[in-house]
């Protein structure tokens, strides 16, 4: 199961690694800000994925768990967010990974991508933020889109 896991994480990273080169990105310091932010978007959707199928085991029988958490009335969500631990992410539907992926080919997908990510960041703030010494929060994300400028939706 590791050598699966440290499989995949490679591949995930070589992929990230090689559409950053695609657009002219290689090596550049802030192939280094996408590639840890999109790892990151991907962990913390998984790790949701894994404790909402502890709390609600049908979801692991699912044939889409996405969709079934869809299908979850708003009381019923709420619930479910409020039984997540506190290291865990508390996503919205739309913000899935799924989610993204079926809105990758719409007009303005950067804009899209960015906005979950601050979104995400904004909501899991009491979470995940960081405060410096003089009192500033570190958000957990930044938008990404804006360091491929010239190819913002080709990305």
């Amino acid at each position: 199961m590791t050598r699966l896991f440290d499989s995949k994480a490679k591949q995930l990273i070589d992929d990230l690694k090689s559409v950053c080169a695609n657009y002219g990105l290689g090596n550049d310091g802030n192939e280094f800000k996408i590639i840890t932010q999109v790892f990151l978007y991907k962990f913390l959707n998984d790790k949701f994925a894994y404790e909402a199928k502890q709390i609600d085991p049908s979801l692991a029988t699912a044939t889409s768990w996405e969709d079934a958490l869809r299908a979850y009335s708003a009381d019923d969500y709420d619930m479910l967010l409020a039984q997540l631990g506190g290291s865990t992410a508390q996503l919205q539907p739309e913000q899935f990974l799924s989610s993204l992926w079926n809105r990758q080919n719409e007009d303005g997908f950067a804009t899209i991508l960015d906005n979950t990510l601050i979104d995400i960041a904004a909501q899991n703030s009491a979470i995940f933020s960081v405060k410096t010494d003089d009192g500033e929060l570190v958000r957990l994300f930044d938008p990404v889109t804006e360091y491929v400028a010239s190819k913002r939706n080709e990305a």
